[in-house]
Order: structure tokens, then sequence, then C-alpha cells
């Protein structure tokens, strides 16, 4: 693979879960998982795999995913062990689905590494078909297993089944007499008439994509390759179309390319040698004009070697695309799976497109264009859990107040008390004197929550602010027994106020209570604070603030299956996997600069290619966006001097400027630890402007 696609792979990954575990009480569901990892752990495939670290398991809450390396026999002989070991009557009921496809390593929310990519997600959509004991197959994998005879009569074809955003899924069933679950699973619409396991059975399995394989004549090992992609693309029932099957004349040129405008998916074989050819050349080009019409076909190009790509025509063209690589012989099967898993899963437009929604600001509760993150379900825990306080960092247009709506929701729900405190809204009168800024907030929550409280006789001044804020508090949460929670918004604006320090110190008292006051009613408050900048920039004695005792929640950008997935709800306006690839690559999940481009393309203002052609101009698409970062960054000599060193390649010193450009999500923290480009259109842009 190449450009950002280099930590891709071919896993075989076995998704299993446990049946009906949601209708289980806390201490079965706890038993149910106890015993489902240790048969997975005494697995000989699973412990064999383990030792040669070729396998990462994942777990789902409800089961989990196992990804194998390596092995293409490893998932189906693990879920064949796991099978016969849950046995008992006792045992929890599991269903198990298997898929050979691509997944990317990336590191998760939390600092760790996690896996996510198609073929982790087509294997749950193939077990989500299975009910209890059924170990399913996508083709794509029962290809495979089926090309070895110890495998082939435990193999039964079932028929397709329709999943997420309408995809046909082919399906195949392994059972024997001592394992699986060999009845129809009650979502197949099974193929009438089919023999199991005869050739006819099979295609009828396969949703038929029309593929056209390009290349140049008479070369090797570009033909080998050629005859390997044919013979497979065939067995799984595609449409597969070489230019030798037209005999050459005078229609020959207008058959060829009508072959290749018709195609879904267009496979170009370069070679070194082949880049010459003025003939490909023009089919490729054929394909690409095409592409960039309609969005169809999908370009897949397969280099042939470790040489670099000749300039010119083709290389132009397949330069930014994803590329496979084959070198040797050995790569015969991980290049098929890849093209296949590349293929056999269009994205298809949602049946019923959700009604668009203004983009901008918070995203309300209900919407269904909100995207669900990893740190959602940790925040709605803690929530669920009242911890004490709970920190929700984030840039600028991350999804912060959208993530606070959902508590606000949550809370609602859940029947507890809730008022939120926006401090963009305070002018700067209202934050010059401490006691009228403490009074506000407590009489603002007041109203809120609908708590009456006599300020002209309970707040005395000769208190001061911050005695008078706890006693307030105090007896709001005293007034009712139901929890009360106070999410606090844009709070970096109160950084750089003369009492920031005694308010944040005041709120990290209320959580030292819990423990010095247990029988006070501390335990019944929740504090949410939202923010971008570095708190320990502003804040002078950080064992007195807030933001080293609460949970840290941090905002981070959408992974490509997120964006898939929301591109989906926009009708998928990007039809294709290499589309999706490129647009990821513009706006590296960016979550306002990805709404904001899905719905650009849903409602027709731009098509794919005008999109990622006038993305950082000024009059274009993003133009408002943009010009507000550029004003950001421009606002200070070491600001627009920090972003001018890295756009030349450099680091700066200037701490100030770099949190200043994390906070306002120019820029974020690399893999490596030093400053990237949050994604390549702010690079774009800021180079266009400031070089």
């Amino acid at each position: 693979m190449t450009g950002n696609q280099r930590t891709a792979q071919i896993a075989y990954v076995l998704f299993l879960d446990i049946v009906g575990y949601s209708r289980q009480s806390t201490s079965a569901q706890s038993q149910s998982l106890d015993r489902l990892n240790a048969v997975v752990n005494a697995s000989a495939a699973f412990a064999r795999a383990k030792a040669a670290d070729a396998v990462k398991p994942l777990p789902t809450g409800d089961g989990m995913a196992l990804l194998f390396f390596n092995d293409v026999f490893a998932p189906a002989e693990c879920a064949l062990e796991v099978c016969r070991s849950l046995s008992k009557s006792s045992d929890p009921p599991v269903r198990m689905g298997i898929h050979s496809g691509l997944v990317q390593r990336q590191m998760d929310i939390a600092g760790r590494e996690n896996v996510v990519g198609e073929g982790i997600n087509t294997a749950q959509r193939v077990m989500d078909f299975g009910d209890a004991g059924h170990i399913l197959l996508s083709a794509q994998y029962a290809t495979w297993l089926q090309q070895f005879d110890d495998w082939l009569p435990r193999i039964y074809v079932l028929g397709d089944g329709t999943a997420k955003h309408n995809q046909v899924v082919s399906l195949y069933n392994l059972f024997g007499k001592d394992f699986g679950n060999s009845k129809t699973p009650t979502r197949i619409n099974s193929v009438p008439g089919a023999a199991k396991n005869s050739p006819a059975a099979s295609a009828a399995a396969v949703t038929p994509q029309k593929v056209a394989l390009l290349y140049r004549r008479n070369l090797q090992p570009d033909e080998k390759v050629l005859h390997t992609l044919e013979e497979q693309l065939i067995a799984c029932g595609h449409e597969v179309f070489i230019d030798h099957q037209v005999k050459i004349g005078v229609e020959w040129a207008a058959a060829v390319e009508e072959r290749i405008r018709k195609a879904d998916a267009v496979i170009a074989i370069v070679s070194p040698r082949a880049m010459q050819s003025e003939m490909l050349e023009f089919e490729i080009e054929t394909a690409s004009d095409q592409h960039a019409k309609t969005s169809k076909p999908s370009i897949l190009p397969v280099k042939i070697g470790t040489e670099e790509m000749i300039d010119g025509v083709i290389g132009a063209i397949i330069r930014p695309l994803n590329t496979f690589v084959w070198t040797s012989a050995e790569d015969d099967h991980k290049l098929c799976v890849e093209l296949l898993s590349a293929i056999n899963e269009p994205i298809k437009p949602s049946a019923e497109p959700f009604k668009l929604e203004p983009v901008g600001g918070a995203i309300p509760p209900d919407s269904p264009f909100y995207v669900r993150r990893v740190v959602d379900q940790e925040f709605q825990q803690a929530l669920q859990d009242l911890e004490s306080i709970l920190l929700v960092k984030g840039a600028r247009q991350m999804g912060k107040t959208s993530l606070l709506a959902q508590g606000t929701r949550q809370a609602k729900l859940a029947g507890w008390r809730y008022g939120m405190t926006d401090f963009q809204k305070l002018n700067s009168s209202q934050m010059a004197s401490e006691e009228h800024f403490y009074k506000l907030l407590a009489a603002t929550l007041a109203r809120q929550l609908k708590f009456k409280y006599d300020f002209e006789t309970e707040w005395d001044p000769i208190f001061g602010a911050n005695l008078n804020m706890e006693t307030f508090l105090r007896e709001l949460l005293d007034s009712a027994d139901e929890p009360v929670v106070w999410f606090m918004d844009e709070v970096d604006k109160l950084f750089l106020a003369p009492f920031a320090s005694d308010f944040f110190g005041l709120v990290r008292s209320w959580h030292n209570s819990r423990s010095t006051e247990p029988d006070g009613p501390w335990s019944k408050l929740t504090v949410v604070i939202a923010y971008a900048t570095e708190a320990h920039l502003f804040i002078q004695d950080l064992n007195q603030s807030p933001f080293n005792v609460g949970r840290k929640l941090e905002l981070d950008d959408f992974n490509i299956q997120q964006v898939v997935d929301l591109n989906g709800r926009y009708g998928s306006p990007l039809t294709n996997y290499q589309d999706v690839e490129r647009f990821y690559a513009l706006l590296a999940g960016q979550p306002f600069l990805t709404r904001r481009a899905l719905d650009t393309l849903a409602t027709g203002k731009y098509d794919f290619g005008t999109l990622i052609e006038d993305a950082d101009r000024d009059d274009g698409p993003f133009n408002d966006h943009l010009k507000r970062i550029l004003v950001s960054v421009s606002r200070l000599p070491a600001v627009v001097e920090n972003v001018q060193l890295m756009l030349a390649g450099k680091t700066s010193s200037s701490r100030d400027a770099y949190y200043r450009l994390l906070a306002s999500g120019v820029i974020k923290q690399g893999r490596d630890g030093h400053p990237v480009f949050r994604c390549e259109l702010y690079e774009r842009y800021l180079r266009r402007h400031l070089v």
C-alpha cells in the first residue's frame, strides 16, 4: 500500500457474540463472558497464533473480534474448537462470522492501539445474520477455504442477506456433525434451486460486478498476474472483461472504451515497462475520465515490483490512488483478497436518506448525523456513575458542545436535575467583578433548575464570593434527592479572569468534599467542563485545580470507518472507497469539515472532483471556515512564524504559539510527538497565503 494506507493489511477476522446477552442480568453477563473468554483462550488455534504474535483480540462488549494474520485457516479452526467446547446446556449461546479483508491499525482516544477497517465491519455483518450456533462465512473467505479438500465438504451456500446501508452480503454456512448449526438462519433469503456447493450456487451467492482488467500484452509477470486475477474474479461470480476478448479490428477500440466506461471497477496492472504503453495510457485515461463524470468505475492500480512509478500520464492518474502491490507469486493470495475486498463492498446509497440539517454549531442530541466516537461511551458511563468532574477537551469545532448536548439528554432521561453555563455568552462586564460573576452563576443555575433562593438575605458579602457560592450549591443539592449535573461550556474564556484560579479551586474542593464530608451532599454533584486550551498554562496552582483530578475525555477526529458511516446517512455522495480515501486524506476526519463537505456533495453544490480541486480556494466550499482560520493564525507574529516554519518542514520553540494553534484546531500532535497540520486542507490553504 502507499500513502496513508501503509499500515493496512489483510486480516482473517472471526467475530463472536453471545446471543441474548442484553437480556441477561449483570451477573449472568459477567459469567457468560468469563466462560467465552476461557474457551477462546483454550483454543489451540488461538494459542498458536497468540504465541506467534499473529492475532489481535478486540473486546466488543457482548463478545469479541479475533483478527488473525498470516494463517487463512486460523479463524475457521478456532471457530470449530470454540463451538465444540461450548457443548454444555449451561454454556452461553454463541454465533460467529468470518471474513477476510483489509484492516488498519490506529491509536484510539485513550492512546491504545486499535484496529478498524472493512475486514472487521464485514465480519460483524456476516455474524449478525446468524442464530445461536451458526458459523457463517463471507463469500470471499469461503472462496479461499473451498480450495482445500478438508474444508470443502463442510461449507454450504446460504444465499444473500441485506445488511446495513443496503449492503448485499453473500453468505455460506460452516457446519458438521459435531459443530455449527445446519439450519438456515432466519434472516437469510435462500437461493432458490441452488445445489449446495455447486458452481452455479457459488455464482448465485455473489453480487456480480463488471470488472475490466487493463494490462500491456506480452509482458511478464504482468500476464501471469492478469490470469491469476481473472481466475479468482470469475470464481467469485464477477463479470470480467479483458481487451483480448475482442478481436482487433475497426470496432475494437470503440468496444474497449465502452466496456471500460460501463465497468464497476477497473484493475490496471502497471509495471515500469507497461507504463510506456500508449494503449494502456489511453485505457486508464478513459477510466479516469469516466470516474470524474459519474464516480465510476473505481480505479484499482496493481503495481508490479518495487520500482518507483515513471512520471507521465499513467503515473499522474495512479499516484494519488490507493495502490496494490505485487512483487512475487507469494503475493497472489494477498493481492486477490485485497482487490476482492475493494470490489465486493461498494458503497451504496441509503434507501431513505435522512433530511439534511444545517451544518454548523452544536448537533441536536437526536440528530441522525451525530457520530458516536469512542469517547461517547466513556462519557456516558462516567455520567451514569455520577463521577465528580468530567473534563471534555477538544479543539475548536471538534464537537464538545454536541457531546455536552448528549449529556443533557442523558440527564433528562435519567430524571436528574441539570443546568448549562456557556461562558461564551458572558460579556466582559459580567466577568469584571468576582462577586458579580459568582452571583450571576448561582442565579442562572437557580433559574434553570427552578430553585428558589433568597439572594437578598442569603448571599452575604461578608463571607466572600467563594463561600456564598458553596452555601448556595449546598442548599441546592439538599433541596431534592435527585443528582445535579452542571455542564460548563467554553470554559477557556474564564482562564484569563483574575479570579480563575479561585473558581477552579472551588470546583476542586467539591470533589475533595466527597471524601472529607461523606455525609454531605457532594456525591450528588457532577461538574462537566468543556475546554480547548491547555489549562496548565493559566492555572497557578495545579494542586488546587480540577484539571488533574477529573476524568479526562479528549475528542478526536472521525476515523475513516466513521466517515463511511456518515457518508451513508447523507445518501452516499461518496460512491466508492477510492473517493472516501481521497476525501479522508483531504479532511482527515475533522468533524465540522467532514459534515460540511458531505452536505455540499449531497445537495449538489459541488461534485466530488470539483470539491477536491477547489477545497483551498478563497471562494471554495470551505471559504468562511478557512478565512477564520487565517485570521486566527495571523493575529500574533509568533503564531504566523510557527506556521511558516512548519510549512518549511521545521519546528518552532514557541510553546505559546504551539498551544494556541493546538486549541484552534489548526494543528495536532502527531504519533511521533511532533506537531502536524490537522488536515491536508489546512496545510494547502495556509501555504497558499503564508508562503
